[in-house]
């Protein structure tokens, strides 16, 4: 995707409590627009068939988050529709950025995230994907985040 696909992005609502969470679309590609290290930051739609029920932005390299160690990949901005919500597109969507990631970046060694703790549906899911707790909170724009982690394992 690039910044150009905005319009289509805001057409994924989310129910209000997840959309505190997620961030508004406006500011998401505001950021990826102003951001020096756009090379290192990379938004995904995620299609079923000819529509797009997901978005998510993975960053890397100079764009990580302080909280994130040399060598990880990070998920952002991570939503899926609400009308598809529980049709399995969201695992659907986490497996594809790890795929991508150890297909692209073959040195990363962990896929991280942050999630808001009072999100707990979405720390949950993350959990149940095989990520891991690592004990650190961050505390974000809206309140305190816990940092999750995803190795990835190499052959």
């Amino acid at each position: 995707m690039t910044v150009l696909d905005r319009d289509e992005i805001r057409k994924l609502t989310l129910d209000p409590e997840q959309d505190e969470f997620a961030g508004s679309v406006d500011a998401v590609f505001d950021a990826l627009q102003d951001s020096p290290h756009t090379r290192m930051e990379h938004a995904f739609a995620i299609v079923a068939d000819t529509r797009t029920v997901g978005f998510l932005v993975l960053r890397e390299r100079l764009a990580l988050p302080d909280w994130a160690p040399r060598g990880a990949v990070t998920l952002h901005s991570f939503r899926i529709h609400r009308a598809c919500q529980g049709m399995g597109y969201g695992r659907a969507g986490v497996e594809l950025a790890i795929s991508w990631v150890r297909a692209r970046r073959r040195t990363a060694s962990q896929l991280m995230l942050a999630v808001n703790a009072r999100n707990m549906p979405a720390k949950a899911l993350y959990l149940k994907l095989g990520f891991t707790d690592t004990g650190r909170i961050v505390h974000g724009p809206i309140g305190d985040q816990h940092i999750l982690t995803f190795r990835l394992k190499r052959a």
